[in-house]
């Protein structure tokens, strides 16, 4: 017999078998055999693996509904296809229908007994309504799920009394607000509920609640805290009673009432005086000045509407406080910002000023100004003073030959002037840096700038330079009160203008700095070192502080004409080739070598050796050739002596012989 037909008699026999007793009759009615076969008690057969899922309390009782804070599950339970608990499988769970609830996790491995759980619980406290929570795994490479409906059932919630740190504050202070939550009559630990914070005055936790409450969760006790401050968004002080108000849905809100103290001011501070530099009265320049004061509360909190007496304290000479010359003391209520501020008026007299701010109600709380001084004044056109490194630079021939410009500066007291007082520049040829600012160096007010050669190239070789400021005309103190008045005498100026052509004379074309005044006839002009522009003058004591200085561009090669010519010696004028009127550059060296048959004839001495800085003087057309000698010795008529003269760039010009008579 084959073997296909050996397993096919094996199955029939099984069949037959679990089908009847083994000696009833095929075909009769299921349940009525009479056979006495041993086929054994019948059993059913599970095809399918199952995944039941069912919801139970934190009891482990069975239920249809979750609520906030219950400690409910979503459990399944998987079998095989034998109906044996699957251990070890991996579950997911999820939610179907309305978002009114969540899983926490959203899978879980079954245990020995195939049952794995997760946590559910409604999204929110308000959450209402139905979901459906559904299982699925995978046993045996067959996919099976389970399911079932439940309800989500709104909580219970209620608020305790408001607890308040202080029933009683200071007005700007603050204190600590709390209120519980609870779930039916258990604190909502470990649920976080939001609470939402009003006050009829105030913030919480530094926010203003006007507009709407602010919301603060609970902690895990189930407290929700914030902070009061008796301070409205305006900044202004609260004071009274004030409510505050404690509200989540679904719950009646609790208010407590606390008490706040009318503010009291407590310190007084100096908050800035502007500018913190002043000058003498009627210097022309910055006379008065603003002193500001701020009021605080005990909180720190500015204060409106409070009274503040301002007095001086330290007062040089002259300093008025309200007006100018007044030394009585001002009163003054402070503003919304709490702030309160009085002008200061200059004197007569240089030096520090300290200005009191106290309150009426209380003297003893007071504050000082600090840093305010009267200075002496701006730059004084007496105290101008503009000093040139060297005048006689070889420029002529040669470009980018510096020389160095210095400014010094003062007030009508001699004393030095602010720092950072800034000089302009202008120049008729060459280059000129624009401006430089003064710095204190030893107590001296002063700053420098530097001056080239290049082109243009003035036709004489003398290239005026300007440098000027803002500052005051001289005047006789008449009444000796320190202060420009009607009855003093002014020194006068009109405009300052560069005097390109040094004659005094201003021409169009002519730099200048003009104050609007034409027409004037109360001054002439004048010329050299301080060129003012005719007609130009006014009675005020503003000016523009002037110096004009001439740099010389001299020749590099040079010219010589002797003056005397003896056996003695050679005595003779060097001058610049390309401009005779001017002198070789400073440094320029001369050297000489004497000549004769016996070699007895020898050179002594050589005077004026190197050049000299040469002041360009005040007249354009006047000589400034400088003096220069040779002396010999053991020389006798008919011997010969050659100059040499070489300027500071290394340029050697050899004169022809002087035959001695």
């Amino acid at each position: 017999m084959s073997k296909l037909k050996i397993i096919f008699l094996a199955l029939m026999v099984a069949f037959m078998t679990g089908c009847g007793g083994g000696g009833g009759s095929a075909g009769t009615a299921p349940g009525t055999g009479t056979g006495t076969g041993t086929g054994g008690t019948q059993t059913a057969v599970v095809s399918t693996p199952t995944l039941v899922v069912g919801l139970f309390n934190s009891a482990g009782a069975a239920v249809s509904g979750v609520s906030v804070g219950g400690g409910f599950v979503a459990r399944a339970t998987v079998k095989d296809a034998n109906g044996v608990s699957v251990a070890a499988r991996l579950v997911t769970f999820s939610l179907a229908g309305p978002a009114v609830a969540t899983l926490n996790p959203n899978t879980a491995l079954t245990n020995a007994s195939g049952v794995a759980e997760v946590g559910v619980a409604p999204a929110s406290v308000a959450s209402t309504g139905a979901a459906t929570v559904i299982g699925t795994a995978v046993v045996a490479g067959i996919v099976v799920t389970g399911q079932t409906d439940f309800a989500v059932q709104a909580a219970s919630l209620s608020l305790s009394a408001i607890s308040l740190g202080s029933q009683n504050i200071d007005s700007g202070g603050n204190t600590a607000v709390q209120v519980g939550v609870n779930i039916g009559s258990v604190a909502a630990a470990g649920v976080p509920v939001n609470v939402s914070f009003s006050v009829s005055c105030g913030r919480i936790n530094a926010l203003d609640t006007s507009s709407g409450g602010i919301s603060v969760t609970t902690n895990g006790s189930g407290i929700s805290a914030a902070v009061y401050d008796a301070v409205a968004a305006n900044g202004t002080l609260c004071t009274g009673p004030v409510v505050v108000t404690a509200a989540t849905a679904d719950a009646a809100s609790k208010t407590a009432t606390l008490n706040v103290a009318a503010p009291k001011a407590s310190a007084v501070v100096f908050l800035s005086a502007l500018p913190a530099q002043l000058f003498l009265a009627g210097s022309g320049a910055l006379d008065q000045a603003t002193v500001n004061f701020k009021v605080l509360s005990s909180t720190g909190v500015a204060l409106p509407s409070v009274d503040v007496r301002f007095s001086i304290v330290t007062n040089p000479g002259g300093v008025g406080i309200g007006s100018a010359d007044s030394r009585i003391p001002v009163t003054k209520t402070t503003l919304a910002n709490g702030e309160a501020s009085i002008v200061v008026f200059s004197g007569t007299i240089p030096g520090p000023v300290k200005l009191r701010a106290e309150l009426v109600s209380s003297p003893s709380i007071f504050a000082e100004s600090q840093n305010l001084t009267v200075a002496s004044g701006p730059p004084s056109q007496r105290f101008m003073s503009l000093a040139v490194e060297t005048f006689n630079i070889e420029g002529w021939n040669r470009d980018g030959t510096p020389t160095q410009l210095t400014v010094r500066v003062a007030d009508r007291q001699g004393n030095a002037v602010d720092d950072g007082t800034v000089i302009n520049f202008t120049a008729e040829g060459g280059q000129v840096a624009r401006s430089c600012a003064t710095a204190r160096v030893n107590g001296i007010s002063q700053c420098s700038v530097n001056f080239v050669s290049q082109n243009p190239r003035p036709a004489g070789g003398r290239a005026s330079v300007l440098a000027f400021t803002e500052g005051t005309k001289d005047y006789v103190d008449v009444d000796n009160n320190n202060r420009f008045n009607a009855s003093d005498t002014l020194i006068n100026l009109g405009d300052a203008y560069r005097n390109d052509d040094e004659t005094g004379n201003f021409k169009p074309g002519d730099f200048v700095v003009p104050r609007g005044v034409t027409g004037g006839t109360n001054c002439i002009a004048s010329r050299g070192a301080f060129p003012s522009r005719a007609a130009t003058c006014n009675n005020e004591l503003a000016t523009t502080v002037r110096q004009q200085a001439v740099i010389l561009f001299s020749s590099s090669n040079g010219a010589i004409a002797p003056t005397s010519v003896t056996t003695g010696g050679v005595e003779f004028l060097l001058a610049s080739a390309d401009n005779r009127l001017l002198p070789m550059p400073a440094g320029t060296t001369i050297a000489a070598d004497a000549s004769s048959a016996s070699g007895s004839c020898t050179v002594d001495k050589i005077l004026g050796s190197p050049v000299v800085n040469v002041s360009p003087g005040d007249n354009p057309d006047a000589s400034l050739a400088t003096n220069h000698a040779v002396t010999l010795k053991g020389c006798v008529s008919g011997n010969s002596v050659t100059v040499r003269v070489t300027s500071p760039a290394g340029l050697t010009t050899i004169f022809l012989p002087f035959i001695l008579p």
